[in-house]
Order: C-alpha cells, then structure tokens, then sequence
C-alpha cells in the first residue's frame, strides 16, 4: 500500500514537472505495478481494465473540461480532439493504480469518496497550476469549485468500475 501510495506520487510530480518526458518512466511505474504488486494473472488483467477505462474516462472529463475553457494545456504535444497533454491520461492510468490498492480505504463509503474528491483532487489541479503544467481559464476558486463538484462524482464511478471489474476476480 504504501509502495502504490509513493509510486503514484514520483509519477504525479514526475509527470506535472517534466510532461511528456516523463511518461516513460511513469509507464515503467504501471508495469512495476502490474507485476510486482499484483502478483496473480487474472488480477493483473481485471486491473490492466481498470487502468484502461479509468484513464479513457478521466481524460474526456479533462477533454471536456478543456474545450469549456476550464483548463488550457501549451505544453508539450496535445491529444487531438481533447486538447490534453499525453501526460495527462498517463497520470489518470497510474491514480486508476491507486483504487485497489492506496486508496482503497474509501471503497466501502460512497460519501467518503465523494468528499475526498471534491476536497483534495482539486488541490492536485492547482498545484498543477503552481507548477506551470496547466493554465486556469477561471480564478483558481472558480476553477476548485467546478473541479469539487466534478470530482465528487466522478471518483465514486472510479471507484464503481474497481467494484466492477475486480469483482470479477476471485482472488487477490
């Protein structure tokens, strides 16, 4: 737990410091992860899912909230149609990582989830902001608003898709 708990933040920072030069190694990180700390295959394989899904879905609402002028992304190559740094769906793959494993102490409350969403992912956008990995298109309060409201849904269905896909394994 505390391995996953470190390995997500070396690639977060790794990740919102360097940008696309990072995803390398953050890459490395999930492999890592995938073989050293999940050990049996049919887990590997019902996390490498949720890995996938948690990623796609992060970064069309990252997507979405770009093309609405929340955020702006100069850095680096973008993803067309969404308009975000390949960074960015990197690091959605390595905090989809964190579900089973770091932040698995919210996964029996749906309210816990809810409040450490909208609590504390905003505060990793704006130390993005602090950093320079991202640009606010709205005042940093405006833009913590958006991202709590936004934030408090969207890790409770993070956290449904862990239910959904690791259930499926019948082992750990």
């Amino acid at each position: 737990m505390i391995i996953n708990f470190v390995g997500y933040y070396v690639a977060w920072l790794g990740l919102v410091l360097f940008g696309n030069v990072f995803v390398p190694f953050a890459l490395a990180l999930l492999v890592i992860h995938l073989l050293g700390v999940v050990t049996h295959p049919s887990r590997q394989k019902a996390e490498l899912k949720l890995i996938v899904s948690v990623a796609m879905l992060g970064s069309l609402v990252d997507g979405l909230l770009t093309q609405l002028s929340i955020f702006h992304f100069h850095r680096g190559s973008l993803l067309p149609l969404l308009s975000i740094p390949y960074w960015l769906v990197i690091l959605w793959a390595c905090f989809a990582a964190t579900l089973a494993h770091s932040l698995k102490v919210l996964s029996k409350s749906k309210i816990l989830q809810a409040l450490v969403g909208a609590v504390f992912a905003p505060l990793s956008y704006v130390a993005g902001y602090k950093f320079d990995a991202v640009q606010l298109g709205y005042s940093v309060f405006s833009t913590y608003l958006v991202l709590a409201t936004v934030w408090a849904v969207i890790i409770v269905v993070c956290f449904s898709l862990k239910d959904k896909f690791l259930s499926e394994v019948s082992c750990d």
